[in-house]
């Protein structure tokens, strides 16, 4: 009844802070139920297993949002993989609190889960998008930590922490949970320090949006894909005085066909004149004998537009009818240009804004509905980590602009009809310059070293007493 009991109190925990939940401060105590458990006088496989099962149970929020749209193989490894490292972390973190203590348990769940988490985000398929560290995105105060080690360095932090709750607990002793409290202190000192530097300018920024106006993405439509063009540019022209400077809108519009792309681009950069602001929109189109997912950007008073093929596709769903792209671009204003699940891969993003160094990111996207927040809030991560203020269009989402620190400008959901969000978006020099962009995923290297250092050592133990 104790195990049972102790995966439901996680199961929900989890539930309710990963995956669609929102409750970010439920993630630093929803492992705690399982991890007291597992430091109890449980087997090794008793831990594994409740811990194995309340990871799974609570990532099943993500069920509501992909399930019928994915291929049950999919979805299986979205529910399973998370929680296998959960578990062998766990079960790790209590070899080691048998042999040398609770506050080198601390360590080892925390070095554990942060590696396993890093070793996942390797998946070419779905990159970083699993992370728990993605559940704090609602306490910006709390993920500037992303701009010195990235996303391992937050995901220690929940197991850190976590785990000095538990061993408090199961040993009746205030050392561990004041060695968590510490931490977690000292990490929320550092955001606030970090983010108290105010912006130097803004940038007047709209996004628009409207899930009824759609072309036909998999076929070649003339009349339907410029009726949808003439929709939005419309819905441009009402910005006219309002001194906007960049507009973006969704991914994969419609398909433009190779006969008649150019009648579409005339009208887009039409609009983007007459607006006088640059003009970021998604659509699919024939390149280089390859269907791609592009970004078409049109900058005022130049000819031609920046076309950006997304390089990362959704497995299936679009890796079986788009060629990925190779190189990021960026707009002559600095403007960065990426395309939804792009921002899933931190090491791609990484090399992207040390490379191009842009004052911005502006990513048309494409959400499943209910998984909006949680999409929404794997990309911001990506500003963080690179110091980027990002703008965000999303269909069947949110429409969010947020700063370098993670802060939300401004903020809609999608409703079907035409959305328009406007908002000064907080700039401060170019990304690409932070901590993390010089170093790397170092720490979270840092972590796998001690991870093998520890099971080395529990080997080599275990060789010499057996």
């Amino acid at each position: 009844m104790v195990a049972i009991a102790c995966v439901l109190l996680s199961a929900v925990g989890f539930y309710v802070s990963m995956g669609l939940g929102d409750q970010w401060w439920l993630a630093w105590l929803a492992p705690v139920p399982v991890l007291w458990f597992s430091f109890g006088p449980s087997r090794l496989w008793q831990g594994f297993l409740v811990s194995f099962l309340a990871f799974a149970l609570g990532d099943c929020s993500l069920l509501r949002a992909y399930a019928g749209s994915m291929p049950a193989p999919v979805l299986i490894m979205v529910v399973a993989g998370p929680a296998l490292c959960f578990a062998s972390a766990v079960m790790g973190a209590k070899s080691v609190r048998d042999i040398h203590g609770p506050v080198s348990a601390m360590f080892a769940f925390a070095a554990f889960w942060a590696t396993v988490d890093f070793l996942a985000a390797f998946n070419r398929a779905g990159g970083a998008i699993s992370t728990p560290a993605a559940s704090q995105v609602g306490a910006p105060v709390l993920i500037q930590i992303l701009s010195v080690t990235g996303f391992g360095g937050l995901t220690f932090l929940l197991g850190f922490v976590s785990a000095g709750v538990a061993l408090g607990l199961r040993m009746r002793s205030a050392v561990p949970a004041a060695l968590a409290a510490a931490v977690f202190i000292a990490n929320a000192a550092f955001g606030y320090v970090r983010m108290s530097t105010p912006a130097e300018t803004s940038l007047r920024v709209a996004l628009i949006e409207s899930d009824d106006a759609v072309g036909k993405v998999g076929k070649d439509d003339q009349g339907t894909a410029l009726a949808v063009i003439d929709a939005y540019v419309a819905e441009i022209e009402k910005l006219r005085g309002a001194h906007v400077a960049l507009i973006v809108l969704p991914e994969n519009i419609a398909r433009l066909g190779p006969g008649w792309r150019a009648i579409a681009e005339a009208r887009l950069s039409a609009a983007a004149d007459d607006v006088h602001a640059a003009l970021v929109s998604g659509f699919n189109t024939e390149i280089d004998g390859a269907q791609r997912n592009v970004s078409l950007a049109f900058v005022p008073g130049e000819q031609h537009p920046v076309v950006y093929e997304k390089r990362r596709l959704v497995p299936v769903l679009e890796s079986e009818h788009y060629t990925p792209g190779s190189a990021p671009k960026v707009l002559s204003r600095g403007m960065g240009l990426e395309i939804c699940k792009d921002m899933d891969f931190p090491r791609m993003l990484r090399e992207d804004e040390t490379a191009t160094r842009p004052v911005l990111l502006a990513v048309p996207a494409w959400d499943f509905d209910r998984d909006d927040w949680s999409h929404a809030r794997v990309a911001m991560m990506r500003s963080v980590e690179n110091a980027v203020p990002m703008a965000r269009a999303a269909r069947d989402g949110l429409l969010t602009l947020n700063d370098r620190y993670g802060n939300l400008v401004a903020r809609a959901r999608t409703v079907g009809g035409f959305t328009t969000v406007i908002g000064d978006l907080p700039l401060d020099g170019r990304g690409g310059g932070t901590i993390y962009d010089r170093i790397g995923d170092a720490f979270a290297w840092l972590c796998m070293a001690l991870s093998a250092g520890i099971l080395g050592a529990r080997f080599i133990q275990h060789r010499k007493y057996s």
